[in-house]
């Protein structure tokens, strides 16, 4: 099933648990000779846990345009009136508008790394990714580059993605967290009372800073520095299990389940 992942409305479109690339993401193995002027560039430093053989990726999402969900709305829409005489005949309780559920053919806005396609190997590992431009969300968390295992339902960050521009993000990391891990970036995120029937993933982010490291393949484009802000609570049905986004000083903390954007000191929906 596949259909759109937009987590900061009102309303929500249902997610697959498949993260596979989303239209329009090609992640590089080597810089380009020049930026596409129309689309958006992501350099992230990527730590290389695993969960057992299997690797952990990121996922991330594109909060769709206007145009999108409406394009969106339609369709599902025209689904569910042409589903609605057999819906009824089976007897039973109907499925309201906003419970069915329908295959889109329209664009995929969710992907997972992959850290096996990486400009520059090393401990941390360096991925270029071109994006669509527009506003994206650290999702959670992968397996196999295609099954969402963890959401950052209880709170997390976006950031905008512009035109002809390379975003560096910073370093993202990724393990289990349902015992301490030796990513000491991830202590706050970890919460060993969770572990119940498998582990728990978690995600941790460092932003970019003047300091970081940017390959000398890059250093003639324009880079600038990912602004993150803080995104409250949201629903993921499709998820393995749901977690946070650990804290970032400056940005991102939690008050007794609360997310707080500590650029304003304000509680975050």
């Amino acid at each position: 099933m596949k259909q759109m992942i937009f987590a900061l409305a009102a309303f929500l479109f249902a997610v697959p648990a498949d993260a596979r690339n989303g239209d329009g993401v090609v992640q590089l193995r080597a810089a380009p000779a020049q930026l596409d002027p129309a689309k958006a560039y992501l350099l992230l430093q990527s730590s290389t846990a695993k969960s057992g053989m299997i690797p952990i990726e990121h996922v991330l999402v594109r909060i769709p345009t206007s145009t999108e969900i409406d394009a969106y709305r339609r369709a599902k829409q025209a689904a569910y009136d042409a589903a609605l005489p057999k819906l009824r005949a089976k007897g039973g309780d109907v499925p309201t508008l906003d419970q069915f559920n329908f295959d889109y053919n329209g664009p995929l806005n969710a992907f997972a790394t992959k850290g096996g396609d990486y400009l520059v190997n090393g401990p941390m590992r360096t991925l270029l990714i071109e994006v669509p431009v527009g506003t994206y969300l650290l999702y959670g968390v992968a397996v196999t580059s295609r099954v969402v295992a963890t959401c950052n339902c209880l709170g997390t960050v976006k950031f905008e993605a512009k035109p002809g521009v390379v975003t560096n993000m910073g370093a993202l990391y990724a393990d289990k967290v349902h015992k301490p891990s030796p990513i000491p970036n991830l202590e706050d995120n970890l919460g060993p009372s969770m572990f119940q029937y498998g582990f728990i993933l978690g995600e941790a982010l460092v932003p970019a800073t003047a300091t970081s490291p940017v390959p000398d393949s890059l250093r003639s484009f324009p880079i600038e520095r990912a602004e993150y802000h803080a995104v409250g609570l949201f629903h993921e049905p499709g998820a393995g299990s749901i977690n946070r986004l650990a804290p970032i000083p400056g940005i991102l903390r939690y008050d007794a389940g609360k997310v707080i954007d500590e650029r304003t000191g304000q509680a975050v929906r």
